[in-house]
Order: structure tokens, then sequence, then C-alpha cells
């Protein structure tokens, strides 16, 4: 699935059944004024909406308006309707493509499903955050897995691309667990992922729980171990992902409001680098005793060598003290897809030894 450009109106915490244990969207959010309980608010959305729509007509190119934040599906249904009729119109013009919205796994009744095909929603994406029962349970979300199974289903029915939004390191949550949740959502077949690490924020429940001590967030090396295996499996199943980690926004980086947890601007771009060091330590653990001393070249796309490399090329001084490497040397190349790899071995009296691992299911 080809990436799709995006116009997001931000609802904070609107349609909230309660404030969860890890949400503070007001602090986390440019601008997120509690519009809910402000007179007008939502005549500021309207003219939000009306401000995108300017953009995407300036730029002349055409995205799903989408609203995030909050529960969108549990606003009261004259809200709703006064919301996708605005933004309808502006795609019956050819300035959006569509309307995406997040919602909550129970928040999707019959009477709202049975409403929303009247409007051009392309998009629905479901703070899933767990599949472990357990976890949920201790997160308090207020549902279980079985809840997200039936609103994939009611997502399904009517057409709507699936997007699963998903957290490591809640409450309750391991990496076994983590990745058991991985495999449940790929069973769910949905067209695109997003994954969160938690992080505890000023004024949340969890932060009150990590000054007692009993929740304590994963490390940055943690969290970036679970969610690269998280990408393994993903890719393995043809399933993009298409963010890693939350938006460095000015309101996220201002100081006292990350109190713990593995925050990093360039979160998703870790997990990348770390995900390929993986990948080639698999191939060397595959030949073990056949690649120690030699002089190595390692071709791959040109759009992810930097990924390949790591920060101060770290993966290469990973690759050289595991496995004995004398020397490593990166060859982009054009036109590869961006998940293939091939490593070329050079011996002084055997020449080159050519060995390469394809994109998974290219034929070769």
């Amino acid at each position: 699935m080809g990436r799709v450009k995006v116009y997001p109106i931000f609802l904070p915490q609107w349609g909230c059944p309660h404030r969860c244990v890890y949400c503070n969207q007001r602090a986390s959010t440019s601008g997120a004024v509690d519009l809910w309980a402000r007179e007008g608010g939502l005549a500021c959305v309207e003219d939000r909406i009306d401000g995108l729509a300017r953009e995407a007509g300036t730029r002349e190119a055409p995205g799903e308006l989408a609203f995030y934040g909050g529960t969108f599906t549990a606003l009261p249904v004259q809200w709703i309707e006064k919301l996708l009729h605005r933004a309808g119109g502006y795609v019956d013009g050819g300035l959006f493509s569509g309307i995406r919205f997040s919602t909550r796994p129970d928040a999707l009744p019959k009477h709202i499903c049975d409403l929303l095909p009247r409007y051009p929603i392309r998009t629905v994406e479901l703070g899933v955050q767990s599949l472990s029962n357990e976890v949920l349970r201790r997160s308090r979300r207020g549902y279980g897995a079985g809840d997200v199974a039936g609103a994939v289903l009611r997502v399904r029915e009517r057409g709507w691309k699936l997007g699963l939004q998903l957290m490591s390191g809640l409450p309750g949550d391991s990496r076994e667990r983590f990745l058991g949740s991985v495999r449940d959502a790929i069973g769910l077949a949905p067209d695109f992922v997003r994954i969160y690490p938690t992080l505890v924020l000023r004024d949340t429940r969890l932060a009150h729980w990590q000054s007692s001590g009993s929740y304590a967030p994963l490390t940055l090396e943690e969290a970036v171990e679970w969610s690269a295996a998280a990408l393994e499996m993903f890719q393995s199943s043809g399933i993009p992902i298409v963010r890693m980690g939350l938006h460095p926004d000015p309101e996220l980086l201002k100081p006292g409001v990350i109190l713990g947890g593995p925050f990093h601007p360039a979160f998703g771009y870790l997990v990348k680098v770390r995900w390929w060091r993986d990948r080639v330590d698999r191939w060397c653990a595959e030949r073990d005793g056949v690649h120690h001393g030699r002089h190595v070249i390692l071709k791959a796309a040109r759009e992810v060598v930097s990924e390949l490399l790591g920060p101060s090329r770290e993966n290469l001084s990973h690759w050289r003290a595991r496995w004995g490497w004398a020397h490593v040397l990166v060859e982009p190349m054009a036109d590869w897809p961006s998940s293939r790899f091939e490593v070329c071995m050079l011996t002084r009296d055997a020449g080159a030894a050519h060995i390469g691992i394809p994109q998974a299911g290219e034929a070769r």
C-alpha cells in the first residue's frame, strides 16, 4: 500500500469514555486546548477543515482528511454528522480524496456503523494498543481482544481500509506478550499498522505508578529491539508499518512533559537500524565459520543505506566485532527493492564468493 497524504485534525480526548492511564493529549499535542468544553469548539473544528481544504487546493495534493485523537465515533451523533458533512463536501469537490478517523475498538456500535456509509469514509484506524487481555486489563482499557476482532469485522464489512495502532511496554506487557499481539494483529490482516512505545507523561496515572515503583517503562534499547522484531514479522507478512514512535511535537518536547520511557525523536530510524543489524546477524549465524577475516561487500538499495550503516556507522562496527570481518564496504544499488540485500565475500585465494538474500517473496 502506497503512502496516503493525510491532513490531520486533532480532537484531544473528544468522546473518550475515560482518560487512559498513559494519556495526556493536552500535554503532548500543540494547541490541544479542550475544544470539547469550549463554547464554539465545533465551529473551530469546521474552520480547521476549511483551512485544510484551502491548503490541499493550493498544493494540488488531495489526501485524506483525518480526525485523530479522542474517540471520533463516540461523539454525539449530530457532531459526527456535521463534521463528516463538512469534510464530505470537500471530498466531492476533489480537494480531499476521502475521510479517515481513529477510534476505540469498543466504539463502533451498529447504529454508528450504519450511519457512516453515507459519507466518503476511506480508512478507519483502531487504537487497539494490545491484543493481550492481561495487558488490556492492567492498562484499564475497558475492552478485550474479542472486542477488537468484532470491530475489525465491522470495518471490513463496510469496505474501509483498516489500520491498527499497537503500543509496547504497557502495564503487564512483556516481549513475549507484545510479539503475541503482533502475531494476533497479523491474523487480523490490517492494511497498515502503527507502533508506539509507551511513554510516561506528566499528570497521568502511569506517572503515579512510576513514582510509586509499581510500573517501570521500557528502556530505549528494549523498545527498539521489540519494535525491530515486530517490524520483521509485519514485513514478512506484507503489512506496512507507517509510523514507529510518537511525532516529536513541540509540546511533547517541553521540559517536564515526558517523565519516563523510551522517547527518541528518530525512534523509527533506530528501529530500522536494529532491523538491518538483526537481519545480517541471522545471515552470519547461518554461515558461522565461513566469514571470519573476510573482506565483505554489502549491497543494498540506495535509499536504505543510512539505516543499514546506523548512526556513526555503528552497525559496521558491530559486524566487524561480532563476526570478525576484516573490512566492510557498502555498495548502494539503484532500483533495488528496499528490503533486499546481498553479501559478497572476498578472499585473497578464492576471489569472490557471492551469496545473497532476496526480498521476501521475490523470485531469484
